[in-house]
């Protein structure tokens, strides 16, 4: 099976401009008796507002699932990894998604690349329609928002921010504090793991496509993608950082660039292939990574964890990632 880098590579991740933010609003008609709140949140592609609190929700990627499922909200609808995932598209740490809610991936022709499936949409009646990287312009946008009112990737980069996605949400459902509650309850856990050692230490995220004959390699420091080697204490390798530029959070390189992989720590999907086959590259089993105990070669929804982070997701990749920091470390 030909699985794609969870959908977000090159060109897919070039999803418009605009910095973003989440904020409340004080218009609502307070001279009413049961005046109806109206909240706001910021996004690539302008601003969103809600009056009252959202009921029937779609999600369109697993961190908008993830973010509902940590407050307790159950999607409508969500567009899932497919294949990837288990028999409804979902990852371990999604469980708890209702069977109640539709899988809006299984019978249409909505890929995890491909456009979203409007009509699908509209038909579960959403009054919130929680976008991400899929939306790649202001058309796109404006479609949806015919069907419901869509919260945009919330900045530049590819894959947002776990942290400023529960924000955002906790801010939509009036359940900030739960957010921010959330947020620092994850962040403890992170800390556990960010081992003193680690410091300044390097991390790539990666996998090898054998049907393309490539590596895509993460390679943009605030990509989402990225935050949890930060917080770790990690850096990816500045040469990789350069070559990527500004243009790209992710680059696709050849075989015989196996050197864009020299790290502390290394995290790859063999997409296609297995193990043995990453070491037959020329090159590969020379990497700093394996001589030192960092390499860490991972199954798909390892990677989905790491590239398109969650705070349930995030408790996912720790574990899993466990030996290897611990090996980095010197435990």
């Amino acid at each position: 099976m030909r699985v794609r880098f969870l959908s977000v590579c090159a060109a897919a991740v070039l999803v418009g401009v605009g910095l973003a933010g989440c904020s409340t609003t004080d218009d609502a008609d307070t001279d009413s008796v049961g005046a109806i709140e109206t909240v706001s949140v910021e996004h690539a592609f302008g601003t969103t507002t809600i009056e009252g609190t959202p009921e029937r929700i779609v999600a369109t990627s697993s961190q908008w699932v993830d973010a509902l499922l940590e407050l307790g909200v159950q999607p409508v609808g969500y567009l899932s990894a497919g294949s990837a995932g288990d028999e409804r598209g979902l990852y371990p740490w999604q469980s708890d998604v209702s069977a109640d809610a539709v899988n809006l991936t299984a019978g249409n022709d909505a890929t995890m690349q491909g456009p979203l499936p409007i009509e699908p949409i509209a038909a579960l009646e959403p009054d919130l329609i929680l976008g991400n990287w899929q939306i790649t312009s202001a058309d796109s946008y404006d479609t949806l928002t015919e069907v419901a009112p869509t919260v945009a990737p919330l900045g530049e980069t590819g894959v947002d921010n776990w942290d400023d996605q529960l924000r955002a949400l906790g801010t939509l459902l009036d359940r900030s504090g739960d957010a921010e509650r959330i947020i620092a309850e994850r962040n403890a856990e992170i800390d556990e793991y960010a081992f003193p050692e680690l410091e300044g230490k390097t991390a790539v995220l990666s996998q090898f496509m054998f049907a393309d004959q490539q590596f895509v390699v993460v390679a943009d420091p605030s990509d989402g993608a990225s935050a949890l080697f930060e917080q770790l204490g990690m850096t990816l390798p500045q040469a990789l950082v350069e070559e990527a530029g500004v243009s790209s959070g992710r680059v696709m390189l050849s075989p015989e660039r196996v050197d864009a992989l020299v790290a502390d720590l290394l995290v790859i999907l063999p997409n296609g292939g297995t193990e043995e086959d990453l070491m037959a590259l020329p090159g590969f089993d020379r990497l700093p990574s394996v001589a030192n105990g960092g390499l860490a070669v991972v199954d798909y929804p390892t990677v989905a964890a790491f590239n398109v982070p969650s705070s349930l997701s995030i408790g996912y990749a720790l574990d899993e990632l466990r030996p290897q920091l611990e090996a980095l470390a010197g435990s």
